[in-house]
């Protein structure tokens, strides 16, 4: 039988829970400046996170010359993406004062990030309403495991398949957090005076339109466990209401919008338009978001099928397309375009709108609130990547994990945090860990998560209205009360569990906060069919927090 056998006590000076990209960077950043540091992931740091795979892009401002490709213009244009919800001095601070040096030390670690060979330069690429190409093509298959790798050399403390369940609290600061290892049942006690929340994004929330739940666009095995562990310690969670679509092939999740835009791919309906130019005058180089929202209405309004096209495309740049992008972020993108009998020199792609993500697009207004120091609103607490606001994507992830090490390490370094665990609280968090071995599985988490997808598609997804949303509390209160009979009888399953009743949580302040948000923004990141228009009075962000076990929801003005 599983149980909890061995209890394990680490002591370190910077806790970083996720070992993807931001954890690792983090954990680099932090050894760098002397420290102790434990890196923990559920699974292997070498393939952890949305970069796990591979990657075909990777953002920068490398200030090579032109007027776009300069600190101050590529602010300015993040500051028009997110419409001011993200505040552009953490940007500068996190993100471009450190990526050009993150692009040198890539590739000074061996990942070519110059893939034209013949002139030993970049291939660079704009999309999504840049003013300039600020994406690197790039061969990103090997970067996960070669950072990895890195971290491991310096030092860093490698946990693996360990689940954090919960954050410890000494007063008001995060001092470590409690886990158990998935594979044998061990108890995992982390003791540390500062802790970076690191597990990226949240998948498998919504339906998957595949019909596999884990075929998500981006890792499916991120949950939003840091959301919703922050949540939990006090933190403030932000703008939960908008969620990220975005098209991918048909029945195929696969992230192939940036690279097929990029290279000046159109997206057209049956008639064979380019729709897109109806809803963004700059049409498929607009925003992400006005690309789903433009097929929504393309489908809803009897014009679908709709179709990637690349046809008109030169045979040097289909060539990158197939060789260079569309394998990269997904291996078998080929395989699958093979078994459908499809040649994109001559052939359409048809295409869906994926499922519903957080954080909403690159512009990453959604997740745990930060400052310039990627400090949360809770002392000893950091947040870095896909998790948290501040800048969203592979590249992201990496500079502002790096800035979260070294502020973190910065912090222990200038004031040397007592910290002193609390048995009785460390054993009540423990106690709640294992809690589901001592239930009856009477409702699997596969089954329970299917009805989580389904409440929140049909309540909570595209196209919301009070009513609606009203309802979908309802829903989620009643899944709520079935938690009591989610058992667990393996580490894998208790895993799981874990990861349904985290999601659950987020699903709650998602529904709540579009609820509370009367107005449409960002397409179908936020659309109210009650309230169609974007209201000038909601230039806002939601905040959310637990303070004291009470809810709260405030407004805070953009930022100017």
């Amino acid at each position: 039988m599983f149980e909890s056998k061995n209890e394990v006590v680490l002591k370190t000076d910077v806790l970083i829970i996720g070992g993807g990209s931001a954890g690792t960077m983090a954990a680099l950043a932090a050894r760098k400046k002397g420290l102790e540091v434990i890196l923990v992931d559920k699974a292997n740091i070498n393939r952890s996170g949305c970069g796990a795979a591979g990657n075909d892009h990777f953002m920068a401002v490398l200030e090579s010359g032109p007027d776009w490709d300069t600190p101050e213009a590529f602010l300015a244009w993040y500051k028009r993406l997110t419409q001011g919800l993200v505040d552009s001095k953490v940007v500068e601070k996190v993100f471009t004062s450190r990526i050009k040096g993150l692009v040198e030390y890539l590739e000074n670690i061996g990942i070519q990030m110059r893939i034209d060979t013949k002139n030993n330069d970049f291939i660079r690429t704009k999309s999504f309403a840049q003013p300039g190409e600020y994406f690197i093509n790039f061969d990103g298959r090997s970067l996960k495991p070669i950072v990895s790798k890195e971290a491991e050399e310096a030092g860093v403390k490698c946990v693996r398949q360990v689940y954090i369940t919960d954050l410890i609290k000494q007063e008001e600061r995060v001092i470590g957090a409690v886990g158990f290892n998935i594979r044998n049942g061990d108890s995992y006690i982390f003791e540390a005076p500062a802790v970076i929340l690191a597990t990226g994004n949240v998948s498998r929330m919504y339906r998957n339109p595949s019909g596999l739940p884990f075929n998500a666009w981006h890792s499916p095995y991120n949950n939003g466990s840091a959301q919703a562990m922050a949540y939990k310690a006090g933190a403030d969670l932000k703008n939960m209401e908008f969620v990220n679509y975005t098209l991918t092939p048909k029945n195929f999740s696969a992230s192939a919008l940036n690279a097929i835009v990029g290279m000046g791919g159109y997206i057209v309906n049956s008639l064979g338009e380019r729709y897109v130019l109806k809803y963004h005058e700059q049409g498929e180089q607009g925003p992400r978001w006005t690309m789903p929202w433009g097929t929504y209405w393309e489908l809803k309004e009897g014009r679908g099928p709709c179709y990637f096209d690349v046809r008109h495309l030169s045979d040097e740049a289909i060539e990158h397309l197939l060789t260079h992008l569309l394998p990269v972020d997904k291996n078998t993108f080929m395989d699958y375009c093979n078994q459908k009998g499809l040649d994109l020199k001559k052939d359409l792609l048809e295409i869906q709108i994926c499922e519903g993500q957080l954080p909403a697009f690159v512009g990453s207004v959604t997740g745990i609130h930060i400052d310039e120091n990627c400090l949360t609103t809770v002392p000893g607490l950091y947040a870095a990547g896909g998790c948290a606001v501040s800048i969203c994507n592979l590249a992201g992830s990496m500079a502002v994990g790096g800035a979260a090490g070294e502020s973190a390490a910065d912090e222990i370094l200038r004031d040397r945090i007592e910290v002193k665990l609390d048995q009785e609280k460390i054993a009540e968090l423990k106690a709640r860990a294992f809690e589901p071995l001592k239930r009856a599985n009477e409702l699997e988490e596969s089954r329970f998560e299917g009805k989580l997808h389904q409440i929140m598609a049909d309540y909570v997804g595209i196209g919301r209205t009070k009513l609606g949303l009203e309802t979908g509390l309802e829903e989620l209160k009643k899944l709520n009360d079935l938690t009591s009979i989610l058992g667990a009888t393996d580490g894998h399953v208790l895993m799981r569990v874990h990861e349904a009743q985290d999601m659950l949580l987020l699903a709650e302040l998602i529904t709540k906060g579009a609820l509370t948000r009367e107005e449409s923004r960002f397409g179908l990141s936020h659309y109210r069919g009650d309230y169609p228009d974007t209201n000038p009075e909601w230039h806002v962000s939601l905040h959310q927090s637990l303070k004291d076990g009470v809810p709260m929801m405030k407004k805070v003005a953009a930022y100017k």
